[in-house]
């Protein structure tokens, strides 16, 4: 199983209830891991012990942020031949951008790359169509929903299920 880090996100009860409805909706995931943006994707599970101790390390070096989304945008999987849903944000706070490029170099720096975009996954779609559809809905609706990243979670997850959940809150040292 790989091992990925991701951040959890505190969402205010109004968009959590929104986020939480299209997620178990559109989402096969959405009873695995919580609304989260990845910080690291995909490493040999032979590495989850230096995976923990790397993030608890880079957790203590960060203070809790904000990050606001904005726009809904659908991308291709082109591997699993499927459309996603994604929450995105207008601008990354560089503090979490930080956190991303120290998370994904020393230890882990085998790790896929992946562009930081900052995501929040709300589905999965096997037609293009519907993904749009949805996207379209929820931008003429307006998205403004703001996120609370206080802690990582060190996780090993096969695209099912998920195990092995370290939780390392984030310290402040660099603030945020």
């Amino acid at each position: 199983m790989p091992v990925f880090v991701i951040a959890p996100l505190t969402l205010q009860p109004a968009d959590a209830e929104r986020v939480d409805l299209l997620r178990k909706t559109y989402d096969p995931n959405a009873a695995v891991v919580p609304p989260h943006v990845t910080m690291v994707f995909g490493v040999d599970d032979g590495l989850e012990s230096e995976a923990v101790r790397w993030a608890r390390i880079q957790a203590g070096a960060f203070a809790a942020s904000a990050l606001r989304f904005t726009v809904a945008t659908v991308a291709r999987d082109y591997e699993n031949s499927a459309w996603y849903l994604f929450l995105m944000p207008k601008q990354i706070p560089a503090i979490l951008a930080e956190l991303h490029r120290r998370l994904n170099t020393g230890p882990l720096q085998g790790a896929p790359e992946v562009a930081f975009d900052a995501h929040l996954t709300l589905g999965r779609f096997q037609e293009r169509v519907l993904a749009e559809a949805v996207a379209r809905d929820g931008n003429a609706a307006g998205i403004g929903i703001e996120a609370r990243i206080a802690s990582l979670e060190v996780v090993l997850f096969d695209g099912k299920t998920a195990r092995n959940r370290t939780v390392l809150p984030l310290g402040g040292a660099l603030g945020g």
